[in-house]
């Protein structure tokens, strides 16, 4: 009969593997506060939170404001879509060094050899990386129906449809997730930092291209319309992310680390 040490006894009692879900948020909260601290990441993110908003109103849709309701309402549908997808690129950005940037600095190692499962390692990085994309596109878009309220006045926001814009808003988060996916499946089979973020890059316009016509067919049949293309996309996204996690050769990384 073999006896074991208190001490270990006491060590195997209070060692409790978290589960998928708590993995999940610390992984994703770990990641989104690194990608805050990166100056180069806020500053490319405030230029598209206020700068670009600013542009847009300034000079393309202000000059409408005493042109036909209906095209004006059209355009600010439009512009409200593009304001809260541009910060999404910061999301492929960073997601894109989840994996592979990771693994260049030999930090990437501790979390393979614990008992996280990839799900949970997928999941956390991949909403790591929107978390912060998510903040700025919502200054975004209050920035962009501030500065429509100012330059041309706040009646002019009771032109957008209510339930069309907030479909098209909810839009933005799904296809978000979507980018980062991607960025991560991506990052997650390539050795650098350099060559995940150069295919992400390459990636990104081919990728948001059909999400705009999406959105653009799709405000034509009503919000409704819109709120079933955001589960769809939703439901790619979860598809996406499970395969990728799935065939993920996480020996393999750990074996190079």
């Amino acid at each position: 009969m073999s006896i074991t040490p208190i001490g270990d006894l006491a060590e195997q009692t209070r060692f409790t593997p978290a589960n998928d879900l708590r993995a999940t948020l610390l992984i994703a909260r770990r990641a989104a506060l690194e990608s805050l601290r990166d100056r180069s990441t806020v500053l490319t993110s405030a230029i598209f939170a206020l700068g670009l908003p600013f542009i847009w109103v300034f000079f393309v849709i202000r000059p409408l404001g005493n042109g036909p309701d209906d095209t004006l309402a059209a355009l600010m549908i439009v512009y409200l879509l593009t304001v809260g997808l541009l910060p999404l690129t910061i999301a492929s950005g960073i997601a894109a060094g989840q994996f592979a940037g990771e693994q260049e600095k030999g930090n990437l190692a501790p979390l393979l050899a614990s008992p996280v499962s990839n799900r949970a390692i997928f999941a956390g990085k991949t909403l790591g990386a929107v978390l912060p994309a998510m903040v700025y596109s919502g200054i975004a878009i209050v920035s962009y129906l501030v500065e429509i309220a100012l330059l041309l006045s706040p009646a002019k926001l009771l032109l957008l449809p209510p339930a069309l814009a907030l479909s098209m808003i909810a839009l933005v988060p799904a296809i978000a997730i979507f980018a980062a996916t991607i960025a991560s499946v991506i990052s997650s089979r390539v050795r650098t930092y350099q060559a995940a973020q150069s295919i992400a890059g390459l990636l990104l316009i081919p990728i948001f291209l059909p999400f705009y016509f999406l959105a653009f067919l799709l405000q034509a049949w009503g919000p409704l319309a819109v709120l079933g293309g955001v589960i769809g996309v939703l439901a790619l996204d979860t598809i996406l992310l499970l395969v990728g996690a799935a065939s993920w050769r996480r020996e393999e990384v750990l074996a190079r680390q």
